[in-house]
């Protein structure tokens, strides 16, 4: 058994302590956001894959969010540094699911400038459709 402290066990000359088992501690469960939505098949989740250092990861389909803030929401391992389009470290290629990203921003132009063309992105800059055709 431990002792269970309370304020008025820390006044000095007071030894009236309780005595008791200590307060459950109440457990959060933790969503793991890797998980799939078990309502949704695998094949209808809407992602895009990228590929950095060639390692390629799926990030999943976040409205309005950056490929990046989403990435890491998700706990995949993409490398960045400024998140603002100027070092260049968060550039990705897309694999796959390119058309739930909105167009390149001037940052990411001038950036990538050709490499655009290749499906390079930067995952800071690169901004998931607020919404998407059904």
């Amino acid at each position: 058994m431990r002792k269970q402290l309370t304020v008025g066990s820390l006044i000095p000359g007071r030894s009236d302590v309780q005595m008791s088992s200590p307060a459950p501690v109440p457990m959060h469960t933790h969503t793991s956001l890797k998980k799939t939505d078990p309502a949704r098949p695998q094949s209808e989740q809407k992602l895009v894959q990228v590929k950095q250092r060639s390692q390629t990861m799926p990030v999943r389909y976040t409205p309005s969010e950056t490929l990046l803030q989403a990435a890491l929401t998700q706990d995949q391992p993409i490398a960045y540094k400024c998140q603002q389009g100027h070092c260049g470290k968060c550039s990705v290629q897309i694999v796959a699911g390119a058309s739930l990203l909105d167009t390149p921003t001037g940052q990411e132009k001038a950036k990538l400038g050709e490499k655009l063309a290749t499906g390079y992105r930067l995952a800071c800059q690169s901004t998931f459709r607020s919404s998407i055709p059904t």
